[in-house]
Parts: structure tokens; sequence; C-alpha cells
């Protein structure tokens, strides 16, 4: 058992903030209620005296959630390599990015995996959603990935970004080990253990995937399972091109072909029209807004963000800082006169953790729904374990999933419900992530990492050295 003593629970949806309280939790090992929430409620270390200490003080949250990265890129920061200037963003990406991906090797791809994965959790975030492209190291790439996520202790979702643009035989390959990989997560379900890490079915975009790919990577959402993960309309190029060459809307193509359901995952889709947001809000799909990679990239903005239903907030490869990334979908979207105010945004945030629930709820209660038990006990009341069904991510329940944070956070100003999303706006970062816990795992204690985070950032520097290298020879 582990404890968090005296802390405040902070949640997002519906924002509060409690009293101090003592949490417990299930650790790996303690049967089938591991890594799972145990109790709430005062002086829980009379109930449990050998538990450990995680911290004392404090505010205490669920974890926070990237819904859509690039881990390959996690060696890109200041590169020193000479990158042609670029009139478009088609002209980026064959003069930036799709060099970088084609000099991945299997090295270089667990070391920008592992520091990814480490960077992340430092700031707060215990769930990933990595999209992963490598056209010269395909076969059992995602495999390397998810060892990098279960040996630095971080949830994700992972896929292979399937393209046209290497040729069909590389196309194919990379369909295979979506489904290759699909079958890999099935199979540990099947030992009886619960994976850290799950997959979806990965394409790169609908400019670079023809009708034949198309229809193999719909084939393979349906024979899986699983949602496709796509950028779509990122840039109006991409847009203009699929009614150009297909007579169809990117959002229509996917949905056309079956691909398009409640656990798919479209990045950007900055030039999507009305139409497209209703056929994906009518089918559940995610939105992942990346607001810094826009403006970054300068695609322009989502002026429609405010009319889908499921937005997450994702980085595209720009780190997996979430609180800073909810700065700047914020600060943007009012440069932009739109409608959404912080708090809107902190909903956003928060929603991640439903795309992280629809792949993994399946390990923590199968076939029972959200409780509708109050976000967190009276301080006077112990809660523990038992009582009610399955709260879902993305709260401090009891029963909850175990991927916490606890935050050092001395604000100058009283931070209650009201006010959370102004704090995260004007005030919060994350150097205030004091200790990170995933699936019951303390993987920071006191913003010390308990795995081997020197030699991680040791060996990503000469992996970074090479990674530029081998750029500059393609």
């Amino acid at each position: 058992m582990i404890l968090f003593h005296n802390v405040r629970i902070l949640e997002l949806e519906p924002p509060s903030v409690s009293e101090p309280t003592d949490v417990a939790v299930y650790e790996s090992g303690e049967g089938d209620r591991a890594g799972t929430v145990a109790a709430i409620g005062p002086n829980l270390a009379v109930q449990y005296p050998t538990a450990k200490v995680a911290g004392e003080g404090g505010y205490l949250s669920a974890g926070l959630v990237c819904g859509h990265t690039h881990l390959y890129s996690a060696l890109a920061r200041g590169m020193l390599v000479d990158i042609k200037p670029s009139k478009d963003f088609a002209q980026l990406l064959d003069h930036l990015w799709w060099r970088l991906d084609r000099a991945i090797d299997p090295v270089i791809l667990r070391s920008s995996a592992l520091v990814g994965c480490s960077d992340a959790l430092k700031a707060g975030v215990t769930s990933l959603v990595d999209h992963h492209a490598s056209p010269e190291c395909i076969d059992g790439s995602l495999s390397i990935i998810r060892e990098a996520y279960e040996a630095v202790g971080v949830r994700g979702i992972l896929c292979y970004e399937t393209t046209d643009r290497n040729g069909m035989a590389g196309a194919r390959a990379s369909v295979a080990e979506n489904v290759r990989f699909a079958k890999e997560i099935d199979a540990i379900r099947a030992s009886g253990a619960k994976p850290l890490v799950e997959a979806s079915i990965g394409a790169h975009a609908s400019f670079t995937v023809g009708n034949e790919t198309l229809e193999a990577l719909a084939e393979a959402v349906r024979s899986t399972g699983r949602g496709i993960h796509i950028h779509l309309a990122e840039d109006k190029f991409d847009a203009v091109d699929a009614r150009h060459r297909f007579g169809k809307d990117p959002v229509e193509r996917i949905d056309a072909v079956g691909a398009l359901n409640d656990r798919s995952i479209i990045g950007h889709g900055v030039w999507l029209s009305p139409s497209e947001v209703e056929i994906m809000n009518a089918r559940g799909a995610f939105l992942a807004h990346n607001a810094r990679s826009n403006m970054n990239n300068s695609v322009g903005y989502n002026i429609l963000l405010p009319t889908f239903a499921n937005v997450v907030l994702g980085t595209d490869g720009m780190g997996a800082d979430m609180l800073e990334e909810f700065k700047f979908a914020v600060f943007r979207h009012r440069e932009s006169q739109g409608p959404w105010w912080p708090g809107d945004f902190l909903k956003v945030l928060h929603r991640g953790n439903a795309l992280i629930e629809r792949h993994f709820a399946q390990d923590f209660a199968p076939g029972t729904t959200r409780a509708s038990t109050p976000a967190v006990a009276p301080t006077s009341t112990l809660v523990t374990s038992g009582e009610g069904g399955f709260p879902g991510f993305g709260a401090v329940q009891v029963g909850a999933p175990a991927d916490l944070v606890l935050w050092d956070y001395d604000s100058p100003t009283p931070l209650v419900g009201d006010n959370i999303a102004g704090h995260f706006a004007f005030g919060m970062s994350s150097r205030s992530a004091r200790t990170v816990m995933v699936a019951g795992n303390v993987r920071i204690l006191d913003h010390r990492p308990l795995y081997d985070d020197a030699t991680i950032q040791a060996e990503a520097r000469e992996q970074a050295l090479r990674l530029w290298k081998r750029m500059e020879e393609r």
C-alpha cells in the first residue's frame, strides 16, 4: 500500500479542490485491485500502518494526458542539420521530417522513446499517445517503443504511420506492423496481465494514403477492434488534395471505408469543413488539437474548434508539457477571438482521459459503468475499494486507476474549483510536479526519477548526434 498524506485533491472535471485528506493506493502486486485507489479519508496511516508514504501536503490530481505526439522528434531539439528553406508545409515535411524519420534505426528509436517518456513524466504526464514513423525500421518498431514505455513506466497508445510515400511495399509493411502490435497487446491481455500500452492503427495523412492503402487500414481497424490515428487537414493542401484526387473531404474518405469510430484520433483538423465535424461527432471520434505545432508550422487556426464534441490536447512531438500546451491553446484561441475561456480548455485537457479510458477501461471494470458517486468523499468519511462502480480515468476516486501526480504549488492567491483554469493558464507549471505515479507505481519521487534517467539522457545525447549525421547523409 502507498499513502499520500494530508493532500488536497484537485479534480479537473468538474473542477474542485478538497480539504486536506489522505489517499491510499494499491501498489503493483496487491491482487486484482493493484494500481487503483484503495481509500480516501482522514488518518489512513492508522488503517494502513505499513504503507509507504509517497508524499505529504500539496495537491493530488489525476495524471495529465498528451493526446497526440511523435516521440521520434525527441532527438530533434536544437538539431544541427542543413535544412533547405521551405516555402510551405509540404516542403517542410520533405526537407526536415521525412529525412528525420528515414534516419531512425532501432538504437535511435529506443533512445528517443526513452527520453521522450522520461520528459513526459517529469511534466506530470502519465499517458502519451504516440504516432510513430521510421521507414527504414518498420518491423518490430512498436515493440521497441512499448519496451521504452514499460522501462520508464508510462501509459500510452502506439501506432505506426502508414503512408504510400515510400512505396506500396512500405505501406503494406506499415499496416502489418500495426496489426502485429495490436495482436501483441491482445496476447498480453489473454495471459491475464494488464498492459501499460495499447494499440491504434496509424496513418500519415490523406494526401499520402491512396485508396488501396486506405482500404487496408480500414480492414486493420475492423480486424483488431482499434481506431485509426491519422493527421487530417493539418495544412490546407491535405483538404484540397482529397477533394481533387478522390472527390471527398478527408474525413469523408476515412468514414466511407468504415475506418472512423469512437477510438479514432484525428490530428490537427485545422482545415476540416463543418460537415466533416458533424461526421466526427456522430462517430464519437477525437480531434487532437496541437496549438504550438500549428503555430510553429504556420498552418492556420482551427476556427471550428468549439464545434467538435471530443477535443483533446496534443503536442505533435513538441515535448509533452501539457500545462505549457494548455497555456498556448488558451492564448492562441483568445488571439483568434474565439468564444472559449480557460475553463473550456480545462475540459479539453481533462478529456484526454476519456481517450485513454476507451482503450483501457476493460482492464479495470469489464462490463461496468461509470460511477455517479461524488468526486471526493468528505474528509470525515472513509471510502474504501468496493463501494460503487468504476469511476474511470482522470479522477482521484476509490477504484480509479492510480495514475496520479502530486503537485508542489504554493500560490499567492487562493486555489479553488472555480479558478483552477486560471491558475493553470497564468500560474501553475510542470515544474510543480513533485511525485508521479502510473498504475500504482511511483516513477518520480520528490522530483527524483526512480529509473536511470542519467543514463537515458546521456545515451540520448549520443544518439542525437548519430541521428543528425544520418539525416545529413539522406
